[in-house]
């Protein structure tokens, strides 16, 4: 996958928040999302719970990526730490990315960020309950 494609959650949370689209390359998940007016707070930039979810959609797909095939169900956050270091104006567009820092076989650990251009708006980590393989 080369190229950003919607995430395709249609009649789900992410389907409502709306806008956003991912892909995968050799560095990992990236996400994105061009800043619209339904994203914003009444100080006309991106809402902190916005950026949380793009954070927790980034670093899980992380998370499930690393993991590989042959599971059942998805890694559910446990924990998520994040710090708020700037925002984003309407129109622009952010972008998430995430690698994992540890595993188990039950956890998950991962860290990533939000910026837009060179600018970090948000960093987080999280650690995330993997789901169990399929029985072979």
């Amino acid at each position: 996958m080369n190229e950003f494609s919607n995430i395709g959650q249609e009649g789900t949370f992410l389907g409502h928040v709306g806008g956003i689209e991912w892909k995968e390359d050799a560095d990992g998940v990236r996400t994105r999302l061009t800043v619209r007016p339904e994203h914003v707070n009444p100080n006309g930039t991106t809402h902190g719970g916005l950026l949380l979810t793009l954070l927790d959609l980034t670093l899980g797909i992380e998370a499930e990526r690393s993991l590989g095939d042959g599971l059942l169900g998805h890694p559910i956050t446990i924990q998520l730490s994040s710090s708020m270091i700037g925002a984003a104006s309407l129109g622009e567009t952010i972008e998430g990315s995430a690698r994992v820092t540890a595993q188990t076989r039950t956890m998950t650990f991962v860290t990533g960020e939000i910026v837009s251009g060179e600018r970090v708006l948000t960093t987080a980590s999280a650690v995330f309950r993997n789901p169990r393989n399929q029985p072979r």
